[in-house]
């Protein structure tokens, strides 16, 4: 039984120092996820657009 407090220890230990081994993404590496994430919705968006022939109903009319 002395065995498990030891073992439970150990595995506190090494779940702590994995967690100490990651970073953050800098700004720029947030920044080209985030301009990825956009162009790709603003992509999907285009081609929907374009399927339709017609902007969406509540299009402005200087988008029209």
């Amino acid at each position: 039984m002395a065995r498990r407090p030891v073992l439970l220890a150990l595995l506190t230990l090494a779940a702590a120092l994995s967690a100490c081994g990651k970073r953050e993404p800098t700004f720029d590496e947030r920044y080209q996820d985030a301009s990825a994430r956009i162009s790709g919705t603003a992509a999907e968006i285009d081609a929907r657009i374009e399927a339709s022939g017609t902007p969406q109903d509540g299009a402005s009319p200087s988008a029209r």
